[in-house]
């Protein structure tokens, strides 16, 4: 089972490396070709999509992971297909109220009712994607999640450089179509999968158990998805289109960070579920422990080759966005650390916990946001965001470990690499603009912890031998 979790987190570590080198060799382009005001404009329409996407699945997409140990094979795989119908349900009613009431595109953010169209078609083909490759992630398939995510990001940006170059004058519009197109495509092949699994004498029990579950949860990544996306739209409010734009690609650089997070929580969840079941807290400890060196690790490496980062994918008129990175990966890592107590209570199906902390962060992001940004502008965002995941991590931390009681998790190694990311933040401000320090500051990091990892793999083969 060991070496599952690490072919596993091998597999999904390499494959979020390969989409998100495609993802970052493309934005350079993007940014390139497309108007800063356009790029801007793009940005507040995949914001808008993040929330219309909660509404049309109701986060029932969210019940793939908690449904799984409770069925059989042939059970899931039914239930898995019969939810994947509910959302498109909401689509046609979504629909059908934009045609009776064309205003609604001013909820939506969108200059026209063709707009929004394709973001509902795909935001429900959103949910559809989340159904699948949560299946793939929890029956422990790691290379067809990669192929499958591999095709899928390859088609989206094949056409999206395809249309922008097409129609440089409406590069916003081009972006927006191919994404639609690319979306349409995958679900052809999700639909084809589908449809033959559906059980309609199970149709209605199964959304019923699924909206039991997922309903609580709307709240939690609703209030997410503010917390992510409320700065775009009060740096547009109070400011201009062209500091959303900086501000996405800020934004995107430090989201590198949460994907690598991503790519091994992929690979954690079911492994931890496992060993929980199992009570096997001392392992969870042991690899807990690494797991959080490893990624202290990682993201001060990041934090001191972020600006070269920027400017690469960014260009030089993005340069500015140099100040805001650092705060955007704090924000991140506080998200990393946090995921370690929110995972428990997944575990426990305490659901109705976990909305409370991030609305809570939510608001206190946006009342931060009203005051600092017209004065701040964007490290202003980027600093609020930090403030309101620190919150949220507190608040998980609390209810885990003070109110559930449960220790398996070193938490004195949390606040260690707390104050290590601080003291990375610190270096990274004061060598910004000294590219030589920071290499040195890299290669001897690298150096250390190489050196650490091989004490650590010669101790744990001593206590193998002494064992046997």
């Amino acid at each position: 089972m060991k070496d599952n979790f690490i072919k596993s987190s091998a597999i999904y570590f390499i494959g979020t490396l390969l989409l998100r080198g495609i993802s970052f060799f493309t934005l350079p382009i993007y940014t390139r070709l497309m108007l800063p005001e356009d790029y801007g404009l793009y940005s507040l329409f995949t914001a808008s999509l993040s929330i219309v996407t909660i509404f049309i699945g109701l986060q029932i997409q969210g019940t793939v992971n908690l449904s799984y140990n409770s069925r059989s094979e042939e059970e899931f795989e039914s239930y898995v297909a019969n939810i994947s119908i509910f959302p498109f349900i909401i689509l046609l009613l979504c629909l059908g109220a934009l045609v009776i009431i064309p205003s609604l595109i001013n909820v939506l953010q969108v200059p026209s009712l063709m707009y929004g169209v394709m973001m509902l078609v795909q935001a429900f083909i959103g949910v559809v994607v989340s159904i699948y490759t949560s299946e793939l992630i929890i029956k422990k398939q790691p290379k067809k999640h990669l192929c499958f995510s591999l095709v899928f990001t390859l088609l989206t940006v094949l056409l999206s450089v395809s249309f922008v170059l097409m129609m440089r004058n409406q590069s916003y519009f081009a972006m927006v179509m191919a994404s639609t197109l690319a979306n349409t495509i995958v679900f052809s092949y999700i639909f084809i999968k589908y449809v033959k699994r559906v059980n309609v004498k199970s149709l209605k029990q199964d959304w019923l158990h699924g909206l039991k579950l997922s309903l609580p949860l709307i709240f939690h990544v609703l209030s997410h998805q503010v917390l992510n996306v409320a700065d775009r739209f009060m740096l547009a409010y109070f400011k201009t289109d062209i500091d959303v734009a900086i501000y996405s690609v800020i934004y995107s650089v430090g989201a590198i960070v949460q994907m690598i997070w991503t790519s091994i929580n992929n690979a954690w969840v079911p492994w931890y579920f496992d060993h929980l079941r199992e009570k096997c807290y001392d392992l969870i400890k042991v690899y807990a422990k690494q797991y959080i060196i490893f990624f202290s690790v990682g993201t001060t490496l990041f934090l001191l080759a972020s600006p070269e980062i920027t400017l690469v994918l960014g260009g030089k008129q993005y340069e500015s966005g140099i100040y805001s990175v650092p705060l955007i990966v704090l924000a991140y890592f506080f998200v990393f650390l946090y995921g370690f107590y929110v995972n428990y209570e997944f575990a426990k199906e305490k659901t109705t916990i976990i909305p409370i902390a991030t609305l809570l962060a939510a608001i206190v992001n946006i009342v931060l946001n009203i005051y600092i940004i017209p004065k701040y502008g964007i490290i202003g965002a980027s600093f609020t965001t930090a403030v309101s995941y620190f919150l949220m991590l507190m608040f998980h931390y609390i209810v885990v470990v003070k109110g559930m009681k449960h220790r398996d998790f070193p938490d004195y190694y949390m606040w260690i690499s707390i104050v290590a990311i601080f003291i990375s933040m610190l270096v990274t401000y004061l060598a910004i603009h000294h590219f030589i320090i920071r290499c040195i500051l890299c290669i001897s990091i690298i150096i250390v912890y190489s050196l650490y990892l091989y004490y650590f793999v010669m101790k744990r083969n001593q206590l193998k031998l002494m064992k046997k």
